[in-house]
């Protein structure tokens, strides 16, 4: 009993040992990508990692020239922004797609709050008609910041969406009733099935994309 107890504690500690030589951070083997290191490859190898070139930290007040993440106002702190784009056809056209793809399955198929999923949330909270005042008695700001930073059981929209983009759906929220309606009406294609509802979806996607490219 005693031998078979030596020889399991010398097993251990050779174990303990081969784990603290690969343990991560090891700059002769490891680059710290795996838990244990088992396999000397090729990134490990220390002539190959000699040849790469230094790499510095950005300052840690620095802030990205292009990309990078900015946090949107909230609501009230965006209540007197207006729109830094132009409000034309097209991006009204812009916006009823962005809604048709984001928003459509809470807020109704034209924007009348009667959307599948957001019927989930109507003994709580139920989605507010863009018609409605809860909608219409904000401000541009206030409903990009609402969009950016999201309001009750809606998401977040500031990491999915560019700011043109949540924009767009803000001068969908200020456009006229008829014209609203009437875009995404034109949108709306419940009967579609099958393929047919697929070529649509992409159709969708590739208008969508031809004018954010322009």
């Amino acid at each position: 009993m005693k031998q078979k107890t030596v020889w399991l504690g010398m097993a251990m500690a050779i174990a303990l040992l081969a784990v603290a030589g690969c343990k991560p951070g090891d700059p002769w083997r490891s680059t710290g990508s795996y838990p244990i290191d088992i396999f000397q490859e090729m990134h490990y190898n220390q002539s190959y990692k000699a040849q790469e070139p230094p790499r510095f930290s950005a300052p840690s007040d620095s802030i990205p020239r292009t990309g990078g993440f900015i946090a949107a106002p909230t609501k009230a702190e965006a209540a007197d922004l207006t729109s830094p784009f132009a409000i034309d056809d097209q991006t009204l056209e812009r916006g009823a797609l962005l809604f048709k793809q984001n928003c459509s399955m809470c807020h109704g198929a034209t924007a009348e709050g009667d959307g599948k999923v957001g019927e989930k949330f109507a003994f709580v909270e139920p989605p507010p008609s863009f018609a409605g005042a809860r909608i219409q008695d904000l401000t541009p700001g206030q409903a990009y910041g609402a969009i950016s930073r999201g309001e009750g059981f809606m998401p977040p929209f500031q990491s999915l969406l560019s700011e043109e983009d949540r924009w767009a759906l803000v001068a969908l929220i200020e456009a006229s009733a008829s014209d609203r309606t009437s875009r995404l009406q034109a949108l709306d294609k419940p009967n579609l099935t099958g393929e047919a509802r697929v070529v649509d979806e992409i159709d969708r996607v590739l208008r969508l994309n031809e004018i954010r490219a322009q």
